[in-house]
């Protein structure tokens, strides 16, 4: 039987989104690769945050019969040297930048990617996982004739649910008997403050319902003061209030929240894919640090998660903990995919001595670092919207 390659598109129009909702469920029941950045309703409430004389430009693979098989998302931006680069979209929040697709087309679809430069000058991805590097992009990088950067300073960590163990056995295995006797006395001690409930939000009403309580936490988390808040930037508190009853009522979201006596002390958001939950943030009020609220309101949710038989991804950042609940890791990759020319050349320089110096930042004072970095991102989208 003659299997007919699919046919790959680009298109330029924001209404694109439109037509990928319209089959995204079809195609998410029988993709093999899944990105929860790249759903419609973060493309959505995303995009309507952009400069509107901006196109995107979405790769689309489709069957001979015209059903979706993938689709990978970018929008253009101004680049260095007059030029134009492509970005990926939600580059701003996004923990990750593969296409949502099945296994066949990938390999048609960054051929196709590839093709586009020398359109524009570079094409950035933040962060792949290793497996679809593997696979699909570190031939192309290591063989083909364009300019490259590539790095792998990050690495996800994963809590791979095992049937034949419980959870609890998980748990005192990776604790060790010291941490697990440290965190049972914070668990009394915090039960001994008041009347201890948790909170699980996953539908529309329930959401949109706790939204206000998550500003409380924000407000008296480090993560606030260190400007690395899930609102801490212009507008994102406006973008999540909007976009996460969206990923509730399409069943992609989930909210849990501690309280103390009715006194909210810990939010967390996950985001949901078949057979995945991604953690994208965790924050706790400050004063509340001593009973460890954050690693109780965790520990539930990967409890969860292992019951559901869902991996729980803590996503592509530098935080120990992270290491020490998971069972495997993964590194995650960053590419500049840039034209060869003297611009390029250029470029290419430019972008190297950014790296360095933003290194050298984090190496010296890592919270200044943090906040540079978020800062660039900030006054980026804010000339977007001027």
């Amino acid at each position: 039987m003659n299997v007919h390659p699919p046919r790959i598109e680009v298109s330029r129009h924001p209404m694109v989104i439109d037509s990928i909702a319209e089959q995204y469920d079809t195609l998410v029941d029988r993709a093999d690769w899944i990105n929860p950045y790249f759903s419609p309703e973060w493309m959505r409430s995303w995009w309507k945050r952009q400069k509107q004389d901006r196109a995107p430009l979405v790769l689309l693979a489709y069957s001979a019969e015209g059903e979706l098989l993938g689709y990978w998302p970018f929008v253009e931006r101004p680049g260095l040297l007059g030029s134009k680069g492509l970005w990926p979209f939600v580059y701003d929040e996004a923990n990750y930048h593969f296409p949502t697709c099945v296994r066949s087309v990938v390999g048609p679809m960054v051929n196709a990617l590839e093709g586009l430069i020398g359109s524009f000058l570079f094409i950035w991805l933040p962060q792949i996982p290793q497996t679809f590097w593997s696979a699909y992009l570190r031939e192309s990088v290591e063989t083909g004739d364009k300019l490259t950067i590539s790095r792998c300073a990050r690495s996800s960590c994963l809590v791979e649910p095992e049937k034949e163990q419980s959870f609890e056995k998980f748990w005192e295995d990776k604790m060790g008997l010291k941490s697990r006797k440290s965190f049972r006395y914070d668990e009394r001690s915090l039960a001994e403050r008041g009347k201890i409930s948790w909170q699980t939000c996953d539908s529309l009403e329930e959401v949109r319902s706790v939204m206000p309580t998550t500003c409380l936490v924000e407000v008296a988390s480090s993560k606030t003061l260190d400007n690395a808040g899930l609102y801490s930037i212009r507008g994102k508190r406006g973008f999540f209030f909007e976009l996460l009853p969206e990923l509730a009522q399409s069943s992609r979201v989930r909210l849990s929240v501690l309280r103390v006596d009715d006194q909210p002390i810990a939010w967390q958001l996950e985001l949901l894919a078949p057979g995945r939950s991604y953690l994208h943030h965790l924050a706790y009020d400050e004063e509340w640090k001593k009973y460890s609220p954050g690693k109780q309101l965790l520990k539930r949710s990967m409890e969860c998660c292992w019951k559901e038989g869902r991996v729980f991804d803590f996503l592509p950042a530098p935080f120990a903990y992270k290491e020490r609940y998971a069972t495997s890791s993964e590194p995650a990759h960053e590419l500049h995919w840039i034209h060869r020319s003297l611009r390029g050349r250029i470029a290419r320089h430019l972008i190297r001595w950014n790296m360095k110096i933003r290194q050298k930042m984090r190496d010296r004072t890592p919270g200044l670092a943090a906040a540079v970095g978020r800062e660039q991102v900030s006054k980026a989208n804010a000339r977007d919207l001027e």
